[in-house]
């Protein structure tokens, strides 16, 4: 099970919760949810509210690999601008492989195109997790690049305005709309969660629920 919790916030199989915000201070519903893990790809505000989650483990920007409940995570580092962080910082990246073998993939704050390793790396996951909105991350153009040489199954977009967001995000139309011109299905999902067993492959899941 997928739930998305706005902005960067995904929560997978009622276990691992990936870059949780406060809710309030980007203008947003707060997450109410208890993870046992949560990982923070980068230690920004937007990203990094574990405290308010009931949580067993914490991983802040972590580069390397470990293994969670029979989880197997690796971090991955990246950068948040196109000047290897002199702007925004380092972000990480985590590829997460779950005990059937499912990959997930979440980019964080990626401000730039990946290198040819980190492709290699991270590339044919089943879900991956990708920054639409531009302006702070990789703009709608530069995710449908990433798109094409990470080969997704599934592509949830995130970090992007929606009504009532406070940061200056672009919203996610341009994206879809690119997205739909390389011939990507849209699947909209009216509600927060998705089995991953009834996703069709090959699209683009967008959540429109707020």
């Amino acid at each position: 099970m997928i739930r998305f919790l706005l902005h960067s916030a995904f929560f997978l199989d009622n276990l691992i919760l990936i870059d949780p915000h406060d809710g309030g201070s980007i203008g947003l519903p707060r997450p109410e949810v208890k993870a046992s893990l949560i990982l923070i790809t980068h230690n920004h505000y937007d990203h990094n509210a574990y405290e308010i989650i009931p949580h067993e483990t914490v991983k802040l920007k972590y580069y390397g690999e470990f293994t969670y409940k029979n989880y197997t995570i690796k971090g991955i580092k990246a950068y948040h601008d196109k000047e290897k962080g002199k702007r925004r910082g380092e972000t990480a990246i985590y590829k997460i492989t779950s005990p059937n073998g499912k990959t997930y993939v979440h980019l964080g704050d990626l401000g730039h195109l990946l290198d040819e390793k980190s492709v290699d790396e991270l590339k044919n996951p089943d879900y991956l997790m990708i920054p639409v909105g531009g302006v702070i991350t990789i703009n709608p153009s530069e995710a449908i690049q990433l798109i094409k040489a990470l080969n997704p199954k599934v592509v949830f977009p995130m970090h992007y305005w929606v009504k009532g967001h406070y940061m200056p995000l672009d919203p996610i139309e341009p994206f879809l709309q690119l997205a739909n011109t390389e011939g990507i299905k849209i699947i909209q999902i009216n509600k927060p969660e998705v089995n991953e067993e009834t996703i069709e492959k090959g699209s683009v899941v967008y959540f429109n629920i707020y």
